[in-house]
């Protein structure tokens, strides 16, 4: 019988499978070796596929009131800003601030009865057993152990595979400007996306006061730094962008401060629970974010995971077999469709350019709708 679930990290896939395992009435303990919540970087963008199922756990309407709902996406010439294509949404699809996401999931978390312990660091997990041993000498027990301690998962590494991350030759900058900084074009305030050669850039409002989150990726041979992410000079941001339509080099500028991280990829291991141990979101399935879909997929795994214990408490082996049906595929798709999407999306080659043109005009809606249609709730249904 599971009724105690120990979960390993306090960012969106911890903190929504203990909301989601607290639903079922599961005492749910969160370990966090920081001393606060927190999370990096500012926008994120959550689709259908995730905000259905924070509706079903009751959080939806809440994170509502702090996101900003875009009637769709514009994709743009990176030189000219012109149109390429165009993609509705529908009411379902929000942008947000990642730190105003985090910030309701460990509300309503505690609110829910469950423990947020800050400050613990855990030295070793024993998946047969389920037991957790913390950097201070302590150890606890629990029926579920889930790792979702991110891409270097240090669980992930002990128990499932020693593969190291690697770097994908992509950096990633990211900043956030005041939204009367916009160019001035119809359409400046829902999510655009600029594709061009050896790069790209995405900036979307996030509903936080009046605020615009922008996100540029540069192709890049090595990544150095120590820290996978750092304050960066906005001189550097503007050189790989140079000859980009003007607009972008003033929205770049106009930031306060940038950041930059190399991005980095993990294959997904073969299987995604070993003994009381199962693995969520990065600690799983790292991928670039050129879908948007990281914090969904972590939204998923979680939900997926959640129903399950509820549906077979008595049946670990039941759980386990069930979540690496559902899981492991889906996660390892969208993680290739999103390194596909990176080298889509960076083209140089003239001729090439031209025909990604073509194919984004052709294509982008049904791509979207394909991903953004899943529905975790009725591909559960199928095995529970």
């Amino acid at each position: 019988m599971i009724q105690t679930v120990a979960i390993i990290g306090a960012g969106i896939a911890g903190l929504t499978a203990g909301c989601a395992l607290r639903k079922y009435k599961i005492k749910v303990d969160i370990f966090e070796r920081s001393d606060s919540v927190t999370e990096f970087g500012a926008g994120i963008t959550l689709s259908k596929n995730a905000t259905s199922l924070l509706r079903d756990l009751d959080l939806f309407d809440e994170l509502e009131t702090s996101s900003y709902t875009p009637k769709g996406s514009f994709i743009r010439h990176y030189k000219t800003a012109k149109q390429i294509a165009h993609v509705d949404f529908n009411k379902d699809f929000l942008t947000a601030d990642r730190r105003d996401l985090v910030h309701i999931l460990s509300k309503r978390f505690l609110d829910m009865g469950g423990s947020l312990q800050l400050s613990r660091t855990i030295e070793k997990v024993e998946a047969k057993s389920g037991k957790l041993i913390f950097s201070d000498g302590e150890n606890c027990y629990a029926d579920l152990v889930l790792s979702c301690d991110g891409i270097k998962s240090r669980i992930r590494e002990d128990i499932f595979d020693s593969t190291e991350p690697r770097f994908t030759n992509n950096i990633a900058w990211r900043g956030v400007i005041e939204r009367s900084n916009l160019p001035e074009f119809p359409g400046n305030d829902q999510v655009n996306i600029y594709h061009g050669p050896g790069g790209h850039v995405v900036h979307y409002p996030m509903g936080h006061k009046d605020m615009v989150n922008f996100v540029a990726i540069e192709t890049r041979e090595n990544w150095e730094e120590e820290s996978w992410k750092r304050e960066g000079n906005k001189e550097d941001l503007l050189k790989p962008f140079k000859g980009w339509n003007e607009n972008l080099q003033n929205i770049f500028s106009s930031s306060e401060k940038v950041y930059k991280w190399g991005l980095f990829d993990r294959k997904v291991p073969k299987l995604l629970s070993k003994g009381k141990v199962f693995l969520l979101g990065d600690a799983a399935h790292p991928m670039v974010p050129f879908l948007g879909q990281g914090g969904c997929m972590a939204i998923e795994d979680a939900f997926t995971l959640a129903v399950l214990v509820d549906k077979f408490k008595d049946d670990l082996d039941k759980i386990k077999v069930s979540y690496q049906q559902l899981r492991r595929t889906r996660g390892n798709l969208i993680r290739q469709r999103s390194k596909f999407q990176g080298k889509f999306n960076h083209l140089s080659n003239p001729l090439l350019m031209r025909l990604r043109n073509l194919a984004v005009k052709l294509f982008v809606k049904p791509n979207m709708e394909n991903i953004h249609s899943y529905d975790a709730i009725k591909e559960i249904s199928k095995v529970a």
